[in-house]
């Protein structure tokens, strides 16, 4: 007969078998699921990188596109161009420039004479019918540090015909430091491939350009598939007969490129299958221990184990907020210890912003629940803030975006030293930093606000630059009862728009009289959708005249608007909103229709063939279906496309110009008038408006309304009345008020004038009178 010493034994062992063998087990299986997420955190670093060398790219070709515009390079003097060039500064990664005209003849900045005729980007732009090429890299024999260069090339035109190209060279540095500043582990390294199968870039200098990615990866089908896909990750097998995890993203706006991450299978899962194999072995371990201590001691060392368990399952589930207890004074600890290392790597990696170092928007919405849950039951208040750096696209525009990028690391290092333990600091999107803050009541919560402010104006010193930001902060308290972040959030964003549209540079707290205004916004959305419904618009017309025979030759329409509540509320305003909400389309298509309608009643009835003046949106201009829809217009009242004339604005004109140029030379072909509004208060290129089909400008009233007083404003007048003379294109002066003002305009050679000195805008009837008066 067995003992009860022995029964015992044979009944602890079974049960710690049982026990160890299913922990063992299920662990494993849980652990395993957390490869998705490392190779999605390599992936992300593969886009990051590939999105970070697209950026060069394209400003890159924007900074040279710029170059082939200006008069000097269009006019391909040699030795103005020389001059020009030479004192262009296009950054720290730009090596020289060069241009040859359209024989392949030309010279760089450093003098030396080329002929590029035989070269890629001569025979893509001037033999063939691009506007521009980027080259894959090369060592170009007429620069002497045997260092891989690329050329950024665009055609230089003049009045439309094609005179040369002008090329950009740029030192291929900058992707030699994005290449070789990730760090994928010990044997990990990243690389660039192009659409031909060649290695575009390294770290590695055995390895030069234009070698073949066979190389690395021996299997053509695995090429082909990182050529094909747009982005992804895949197993491959080195030369060596090394297994190898290569996450790729394609580099848009480069001729072809990839972005390449790879590192060896076993290291990139290595933390896991450490942790594994760790797992295994602790098991033997405690089941070798467990054999031989007493049952209670098998208990009390279950659970940690299952503890560990289920950090292990809620990590698998995607909660990488989970910590492991590293308290226990055995392996156990340890194991925790490296769990947690683990899955500290892998939350930074996926959710760490790359520029300011903070964490991410999709980080802080997953850290807040945890943080609002550590702080229920405690006294005080939590909020939300929305810190917007006003006017931060200008630091871009002067400075260059890595300068931008350093001036917002340093306010995000400055604000994430103001935050205390229990808070949070996160890059929210663009220039916007998102804070959650926590305060024991509203006065010290305002007045942690207040020094937050103060201290985002603090000037930073950078590249021997002082900037001085504004910033705008939205704030929105919080419940510690359960509800929508999102709704804090968006509260948030409203006080913060509040403040910008105040001028910026100041704080606001979410308030009833936000959610009034909100809520009136809506009545006045409600209102002006319903506007056309109920009949409520109408239009005026004021009339242009020929300011040499007094003879009213068209009228422009102009949109009102009969309403009880907003019947007072100026029209630009009701514009701008409808624009804003997207209601502008069916509005502007009414104005349209209406006003050929009205214009052609007033043929029919014997009051002279004047034409019809309409101001176009930009919203309307861009809608592909606009040109049917003026079409559409003129079928319905029988108005000859020669009495309708578009009224564009200047700015309108120039936000995507070669989409508004193929609708504008639609429009001529239809027969209808084109003209610029507000002309001179914007910041066109004449080399555009030689380009654009335009009929009429019309000179802007402020320029007219301070003439008289201001020698600027003249100054401005002449020039315009000058160059459209010179590009055989009518004038029109609104804003006309006095006898003076059209005395002196005529004498200039202004053709038409418009304003209050002729009349103001008139309802049809009122404006029908006149037209009946007129000889």
């Amino acid at each position: 007969m067995k003992s009860i010493k022995s029964q015992i034994l044979i009944y602890l062992v079974l049960v710690a078998v049982l026990i160890f063998s299913s922990l063992a087990y299920f662990s494993t299986k849980q652990l395993e699921k957390l490869n998705p997420y490392v190779e999605a955190q390599y992936l992300e670093i593969a886009t990051a990188r590939s999105d970070q060398i697209s950026k060069e790219l394209t400003g890159a070709l924007e900074q040279v596109k710029m170059l082939s515009q200006s008069n000097v390079v269009q006019d391909m003097n040699k030795d103005e161009m020389m001059d020009f060039l030479t004192s262009v500064n296009l950054g720290d990664k730009y090596r020289n420039m060069s241009f040859s005209d359209i024989e392949g003849k030309g010279m760089n900045t450093k003098g030396v004479e080329l002929d590029i005729s035989e070269q890629e980007q001569f025979k893509e732009i001037i033999l063939g019918d691009k506007d521009y090429w980027i080259s894959d890299p090369f060592i170009s024999p007429y620069i002497e540090e045997n260092i891989p260069i690329i050329t950024v090339s665009h055609v230089v035109k003049r009045d439309g015909v094609k005179v040369g190209l002008i090329n950009a060279v740029f030192s291929t540095a900058f992707w030699d430091e994005v290449v070789g500043g990730i760090d994928v582990g010990k044997s990990g390294f990243s690389w660039i491939l192009d659409d031909n199968g060649n290695i575009v870039a390294h770290p590695s200098r055995d390895i030069s350009i234009h070698t073949k990615a066979t190389h690395l990866i021996p299997n053509q089908e695995d090429i082909d598939k990182v050529i094909k896909d747009e982005k992804g990750t895949m197993i491959y097998t080195c030369p060596e007969g090394h297994k190898f995890m290569a996450s790729f993203s394609n580099i848009k706006g480069s001729p072809g490129w990839t972005f390449i991450v790879s590192i060896p299978y076993e290291e990139a899962f290595s933390e896991i299958s450490t942790i594994i194999a760790f797992f295994k072995r602790m098991t033997l371990v405690y089941f070798i221990i467990v054999a031989f201590i007493l049952y209670l001691y098998a208990r009390t060392l279950s659970k940690p184990i299952e503890n560990l368990k289920k950090v292990f399952e809620r990590a698998a589930n995607g909660d990488l907020n989970v910590k492991a207890d590293e308290k226990i004074n055995n392996e156990l600890g340890e194991a925790g210890k490296s769990f947690n290392a683990m899955l500290s790597h892998i939350k930074n990696l996926t959710y760490r912003d790359p520029v300011t170092g903070l964490y991410n928007f999709n980080s802080f919405m997953l850290e807040l629940p945890y943080k609002m849950e550590g702080l229920r039951g405690e006294y005080g208040i939590a909020s939300i803030s929305i810190i917007s750096i006003d006017d931060f696209k200008r630091i871009n525009s002067i400075s260059g975006y890595q300068t931008g990028n350093k001036v917002l690391e340093t306010l995000s290092k400055r604000i994430l030293n103001f935050k205390m333990p229990s808070e949070m600091v996160a890059r929210y999107f663009g220039d916007e930093i998102i804070v959650f803050l926590w305060e024991a009541d509203y006065e010290s919560l305002e007045n942690r606000i207040i020094k937050l402010w103060q201290l985002c104006g603090l000037p930073i010193d950078m590249n021997q630059h002082r900037f001085r930001l504004k910033t705008s902060i939205g704030t929105s308290i919080m419940s510690m009862e359960k509800g929508s972040y999102d709704e804090v959030i968006h509260e948030a964003t409203m006080a913060k728009l509040k403040v910008k549209n105040s001028g910026g540079n100041g704080y606001e707290f979410y308030n009833e009289a936000i959610s009034k205004m909100i809520k009136e916004e809506e009545e006045l959305d409600d209102a002006i959708s319903k506007a056309l419904e109920k009949e409520e618009f109408y239009l005026v017309y004021q009339p242009i005249v020929d300011i040499t025979t007094s003879e009213i030759i068209s009228n422009e329409a102009l949109l009102r608007w009969d309403n009880e509540s907003y019947g007072r509320l100026p029209i630009p305003v009701v514009i701008e909103f409808a624009e804003r909400k997207g209601y502008i389309e069916d509005i502007g298509f009414w104005i349209l229709k209406e006003a050929c309608r009205q214009n052609k009643a007033w043929q029919d009835e014997g009051l002279g063939l004047t034409a019809i003046s309409v101001n176009i949106s930009v919203h309307q201009l861009e809608k592909p279906d606009f040109v049917d829809k003026v079409k559409i217009a003129l079928e319905l009242s029988n108005l000859a496309p020669e009495y309708l004339e578009l009224e564009i604005t200047e700015t309108t004109a120039m936000e995507n110009v070669n989409e508004k140029l193929a609708t504008m030379l639609k429009l001529k072909r239809l027969g209808v008038k084109i003209s610029i509004d507000d002309f001179g208060t914007g910041y066109s290129s004449l080399s555009y408006f030689t380009k654009f089909p335009i009929d009429t400008l019309k000179i802007d009233k402020s320029f007219v309304r301070d003439m008289l007083e201001d020698s600027n404003a003249m100054t401005i007048i002449d020039t315009i009345i000058n160059m459209a003379k010179a590009m055989d294109v009518a004038i029109t002066a609104e804003g006309v008020e006095t006898l003076e003002h059209m005395e002196k305009l005529k004498i200039m050679g202004c053709d038409k004038i418009q304003g209050y000195y002729i009349s103001k805008p008139q309802k049809a009837y009122v404006l029908e009178q006149m037209l009946k008066k007129l000889p």
